[in-house]
């Protein structure tokens, strides 16, 4: 089991790569205009998030020809969130990568859906980002039984969890201020892309005869600095709007 949730760590970044080539030789494809209003950043640039929000868009449009309901793909991927907890807390870091990547895609694929039939809602949008707080708190939970022999690595994992709801706690401030939300680092698909790719090569490494541990640990320094200097930044800039 061992050596197969290894191989399912490496093809998941040659899955990504693969798929990142595709997308790059369709050209440069609609432009989204959260990304346009939200920007990019030094961890996840704003050509790479347009290309990736039109491939979810076509997502969307395929599980709408399936029948399914965006609330449907919520729930799903908040399922798939609690089940990446659970592999992340076991150290099945390749499993728990390819469910945490499928439950980003569902987070992805409920808005558009919904946009795409007309039924966006505000009561959407509340579940929506409720459910994006619980699937966060089960993997940096997950994460925090793993280490669960270090008080130290246990404070890194809160010190990450506390960063990453503070710069959402900043966006959804400057929404009920009318304001617009202030740019920053550390965004949610941010966090979930550095927490995926850690997981899957920790995954991978024992592969080359190494622990992925110190991997998973840089990922959450990484998180654990940027948001909450983000959130500070934002928080600031917020202040200033208002």
């Amino acid at each position: 089991m061992t050596s197969l949730d290894a191989w399912a760590g490496l093809a998941l970044p040659a899955a990504g790569g693969l798929l990142l080539l595709l997308a790059a030789g369709l050209g440069p494809g609609r432009r989204h205009a959260r990304v346009t209003r939200e920007g990019g950043t030094a961890f996840l640039g704003e050509s790479l998030m347009h290309r990736g929000y039109a491939g979810i868009d076509g997502l969307a449009r395929a599980a709408l020809r399936l029948g399914w309901g965006a609330n449907t793909v919520s729930w799903l991927s908040l399922l798939l969130g609690l089940a990446a907890g659970f592999g992340l807390a076991g150290g099945r870091f390749g499993l728990a990568a390819w469910l945490l990547a499928l439950s980003g895609l569902g987070d992805g694929m409920d808005g558009a859906m919904a946009r795409l039939q007309g039924t966006a809602s505000r009561r959407g949008a509340v579940l929506d980002s409720a459910l994006d707080r619980y699937v966060e708190f089960f993997c940096f939970a997950g994460l925090g039984w793993f280490f669960r022999e270090s008080a130290a690595l246990q404070l890194l994992v809160l010190a990450a969890l506390f960063g990453s709801f503070m710069v959402t706690y900043s966006t959804a401030k400057a929404e009920a201020l009318q304001v617009a939300p202030p740019r920053g680092w550390m965004k949610r698909a941010e966090r979930m892309v550095w927490l995926t790719g850690g997981a899957a090569v920790a995954a991978a490494l024992p592969l080359a005869g190494y622990s992925g541990r110190p991997v998973l640990i840089a990922v959450l320094a990484i998180i654990a600095l940027f948001a909450n200097l983000s959130a500070i930044i934002r928080l600031r800039a917020l202040g200033r709007a208002v």
